[in-house]
């Protein structure tokens, strides 16, 4: 009998299914996941009529968009000028509530931080622990139960509507 052959293509298709899921800056939020932090967010700090913005897509240009008075930000940057992202915004008057990774969280720049240590899967593969930092919020930092569960809960919902991989018994 002979073994079928992969070609180049169908062969590097293969591997790259071993790869590690990186971590960058291609961190982009599942719906559900957005939603669910949009809606906290409104809520919370009485955004609605406001006009919500979300210019970090691959397209996007923070620095270029027409800004309006009563403007909000609720996004994900990228983790990586995150720094230079909320110092833009408060230059600007910009208000803001980002996703921000929890270990740096605690940035002298972030006006508040509100922990959560929601565990996020991005759509490229990568689970980051994710808080939010602020410029909505008095406090300089809090902790936000609601929130969190809002996030589990999409992340559940996310989950299972996965397919679920069939279990394999083999023999001893």
């Amino acid at each position: 009998m002979q073994e079928e052959l992969l070609g180049a293509s169908e062969y590097e298709a293969w591997l790259k299914k071993f790869e590690t899921k990186k971590t960058t800056d291609s961190c982009y939020t599942p719906a559900a996941v957005y939603e669910a932090v949009a809606d906290w967010a409104v809520n919370e700090y009485g955004l609605q009529g406001r006009r919500i913005l979300r210019p970090f897509h691959p397209e996007g240009d923070y620095e270029k968009l027409e800004y309006q008075a009563g403007d909000v930000v609720i996004d994900n940057p990228p983790f990586s000028i995150l720094t230079k992202i909320v110092r833009f915004y408060e230059s600007k008057g910009v208000d803001f509530f980002l996703f921000a990774p929890t270990l740096t969280l605690f940035s002298p720049n972030a006006k508040c931080s509100i922990v959560t240590n929601s565990t996020i899967e991005y759509a490229n593969g990568a689970k980051i622990n994710t808080s939010f930092i602020t410029s909505l919020d008095d406090a300089k930092v809090r902790t936000a139960p609601e929130l969190k569960k809002a996030i589990a809960d999409a992340e559940a919902a996310i989950r299972a509507e996965k397919p679920k991989l069939p279990k394999y018994i083999y023999p001893s």
